[in-house]
């Protein structure tokens, strides 16, 4: 039992196109390209060699293309839309000292955006100080007393 070629040729291009649907970055459609302009030359009936040599030079201009052209024009429309969604988010936000912040034990916590975070700081701050999120170290927020 033999499979025939373009099968195969669309069968990668279909698993490029489910990977670059789960990432959306312009990861693997440039295969997906590459992979339908070889099964379209085995079904023409052209040598294996050809289709290989096809494949990857269409893969390798859509590549470049979507490189060079189109990933950052898809960036630059997208850059002014992006939302923090993440831990980022928090930084800049303002806070209150839950638990008092001791840099030489290393413990403390405030309370950002109704959550509850470990924190430390480069100096003690007491209990109900308001505070200032500078940034992210690991799972613990660094933070600055609010002057």
């Amino acid at each position: 039992m033999s499979v025939d070629l373009w099968i195969i040729w669309l069968i990668v291009a279909i698993a490029a196109l489910i990977i670059e649907s789960m990432t959306m970055g312009l990861t693997s459609v440039w295969f997906a390209a590459g992979s339908l302009t070889a099964m379209v030359l085995d079904l023409c009936g052209c040598p294996l060699v050809a289709q290989i040599v096809t494949m990857a030079a269409v893969t390798a201009v859509t590549f470049a293309v979507c490189l060079i052209w189109i990933k950052p024009q898809f960036d630059k429309r997208r850059g002014s839309e992006i939302l923090h969604t993440n831990i980022d988010s928090y930084i800049g936000k303002e806070g209150i000292v839950i638990k008092d912040i001791n840099p030489v034990l290393g413990v403390g916590q405030v309370k950002v955006a109704g959550q509850v975070w470990s924190a430390k700081a480069e100096s003690s701050i007491p209990e109900g100080t308001s505070v200032t999120v500078m940034g992210i170290e690991g799972v613990k927020f660094i933070v600055e007393a609010k002057q």
